[in-house]
């Protein structure tokens, strides 16, 4: 993952918890994208952030691939529009399967970085409760510490 991560990839880690990130990576079904499932969710995650998922698109050699599949399957699709239905069709497979394309990336990063790929899915489950209960101390010391 690359050292300074942009706002695409910090929205992705701020929504997807490490449990959905196992879940994304053991099940590529478009029902693991929880976050990124309406047309308008999908849409507007890419309207906030598009130079920075095609930036990390162009310069991840994995999802590169995939993105330059997408590109093209989307460019022969486009040739066969009949009318502009078509094409506004078209284009919202495309830019979900860009979005798509990006956050599993993100997500693979993720779980890598954070030694999860080998993990069970137990583990990661115990893991992310273990951190949850850390911050929930975090939170009710400051609260008791405000009180006199």
């Amino acid at each position: 993952m690359q050292d300074q991560p942009n706002d695409a990839v910090k929205a992705v880690m701020s929504n997807y918890s490490p449990i959905e990130v196992k879940r994304l990576l053991h099940n590529h079904d478009e029902s693991m994208f929880v976050h990124h499932q309406t047309s308008k969710s999908i849409i507007d995650f890419y309207a906030e952030h598009n130079e920075d998922i095609h930036h990390w698109l162009l310069d991840d050699s994995h999802a590169f691939e995939y993105y330059a599949n997408a590109m093209a399957a989307y460019n022969a699709a486009q040739a066969q529009c009949k009318c502009e239905h078509e094409r506004h069709e078209v284009q919202n497979v495309f830019l979900k399967d860009v979005v798509y394309i990006f956050i599993a990336t993100v997500c693979y990063d993720l779980a890598a970085s954070h030694d999860m790929l080998d993990m069970t899915m137990q583990e990661v489950e115990d893991w992310q409760l273990a951190k949850d209960l850390e911050m929930q101390k975090t939170k009710l010391q400051l609260i008791q510490g405000g009180k006199s």
